[in-house]
């Protein structure tokens, strides 16, 4: 990561108050263990990869999911909820499957979500995506 982004690493020095989540590498599931306990405060969780593998770490405010966001933009735009539809992979998306109108869990998804999900997609490396969207009448 130092090698490939040297310009995304900040030291102790840098300080911003307008941040609602950081989102990180895990060089091992341990880290994201740590990471939770060191900011209790914060939401925490894991992402990326295939099924439940853990890549990537984030944190940020709690209470604050994507289905939540998904609320305040329908709010802002005055848009109706029985138009929403949600495509996840991963326990975080979860909270905006059961949000929105109707909610797809990705083939490639862990078995969490596509043991909740209305409807379950193909695989993403396999056009589960595209085919989703053409079952759904969005393409």
């Amino acid at each position: 990561m130092r090698e490939a982004f040297p310009d995304m690493i900040f030291d102790g020095e840098l300080y911003r108050d307008d941040v609602n989540k950081i989102s990180y590498v895990l060089g091992s599931y341990q880290d994201f263990l740590d990471t939770r306990g060191r900011f209790p405060d914060l939401e925490s969780g894991t992402w990326g990869g295939r099924g439940a593998t853990a890549l990537f770490g984030d944190l940020g405010v709690k209470g604050i999911t994507k289905a939540h966001a998904i609320d305040r933009l329908l709010a802002h735009l005055g848009a109706n909820w029985q138009d929403t539809v949600a495509f996840g992979d991963a326990a975080v998306d979860i909270p905006m499957l059961e949000y929105c109108a109707v909610g797809v869990a990705m083939g490639n998804g862990s078995e969490d979500i596509k043991a909740m999900a209305g409807i379950v997609a193909g695989d993403v490396e396999e056009d589960g995506l595209a085919r989703a969207f053409e079952r759904l009448g969005l393409m």
